[in-house]
Formats: C-alpha cells, structure tokens, sequence
C-alpha cells in the first residue's frame, strides 16, 4: 500500500494523491523502469489506474527509456509536488504572516 488516505465519496474511494511518499515514487519508478503496465502498477501499489497516470505523467524528465516509453522520475514528482504544496495559499501581494498583516492594515 502506498501510504494513501482514502475518502468514500458516492459510493467510490477516492484517494488523496498527496500523501504520497518519495518511497512510494521510487517504488513506482522501480515497476515502471522494469516495464509493468500503469495496469500492473496500479495492482501492485494498491491505487487506481487513474493515479498511476497522473503519477507517470508529474514525474516525466523528457527522456525515454530503452523501450522507448517516457521515463518516470521519483525525484522529478517528488519535486513538482513540493513545489506546488509550498505556492498553495500564497497570492500576489498578500502579506504571508499576521504580523505583516496588521502592518497592512495599519495597525
């Protein structure tokens, strides 16, 4: 299993990509460079196809393996989703903390 939480939602579960581990990654990486199908990812780690292509495609470097295939890499999606979890909650201009907050509302 891959450390996942799973949410019922209409009767359908419904993981929540990110908690996802850079383990977790390496391992997808692993089946991937082995040549197993997003199909047999998804058996192995215990998520939905669905997951495993969003996976495969946040982690492509722009090379590809010897059997032609995009290459994974866990290092790649590992980065893309850290980067995307530290710009949540963040807008142009707004203050980040409640101290530069107060200072923009003139206190």
């Amino acid at each position: 299993m891959c450390g996942l939480i799973f949410l019922s939602f209409g009767g359908e579960d419904v993981a929540d990509y990110a908690f996802r581990t850079l383990e977790d990654r390496q391992k997808i990486e692993k089946l991937w460079e082995d040549g197993r199908t997003p199909k047999e990812i998804s058996e192995t780690t215990g998520v939905s196809v669905h997951v495993v292509y969003k996976e495969l495609t946040r982690g492509q470097d722009g090379t590809r393996l010897p059997d032609r295939r995009l290459r994974y890499s866990a290092d790649v999606a590992q980065r893309r989703v850290q980067a995307s979890l530290e710009r949540r909650g963040k807008r142009a201009g707004q203050p980040t903390d409640s101290s530069q907050a107060a200072e923009a509302a003139g206190r």
